[in-house]
């Protein structure tokens, strides 16, 4: 899928509000990052039940609807897969309040716990670095603050955002590694058959 086809904030919220959703594309964004974090597989499937289920109930959306969200995860996926440190978040332009940015942003971080948690359960995954991204973005999930529009407050958001996208990345980064060092583990101690 080429960078031209990739849905942008205005498009995955059309998606959605024309699905009568009460998901913000932001939220969306974080939950199938925090999915891919959790370690779902990028294979054009694993995403439907678990998004599906928190945006519709369970049910499918209309082939077109559905085909372009199966581009979107496949293409934030492979991104994901090759760097996640160029993560994109979708959040609104710059030309939307400093509010209505921070509540997307707020919205991602919770989106992002919310497909975490669907993805590992209740699974101990205890490293230091990784309790305290996961602690942050819980803490910023719960923000909700009406705030001035002010260049002091356009910084103070731009860092919030920066300080998200850094701790998805350590969730990622963490998860990921500590499930192929198990993996990995297991191929070794598994009984050779012969």
């Amino acid at each position: 899928m080429t960078t031209a086809n990739v849905l942008n904030f205005d498009d995955l919220e059309d998606i959605l509000a024309e699905q009568e959703c009460e998901t913000q594309a932001s939220e969306l964004q974080g939950m199938i990052c925090g999915l891919f974090a959790g370690g779902m597989a990028n294979n054009g499937k694993s995403w439907k039940v678990p998004v599906m289920q928190h945006l519709n109930e369970g049910k499918l959306f209309p082939q077109e609807a559905m085909t372009a969200l199966d581009h979107y995860v496949q293409h934030l996926g492979e991104q994901l897969e090759a760097s996640i440190f160029e993560l994109n978040m979708l959040l609104p332009p710059e030309s939307a309040s400093i509010e209505e940015r921070l509540h997307n942003t707020s919205e991602w971080a919770q989106g992002f716990l919310l497909g975490y948690g669907m993805q590992v359960g209740e699974q101990k995954l205890a490293s230091d670095d990784l309790n305290e991204a996961i602690e942050d973005l819980m803490e910023i999930a719960k923000v909700d603050l009406e705030v001035e529009e002010n260049e002091q407050m356009e910084q103070a958001l731009y860092t919030v955002i920066e300080h998200v996208k850094v701790t998805a990345q350590v969730v990622y980064l963490e998860t990921r590694s500590m499930v192929n060092d198990a993996v990995e583990q297991m191929q070794q101690t598994k009984p050779s058959i012969h």
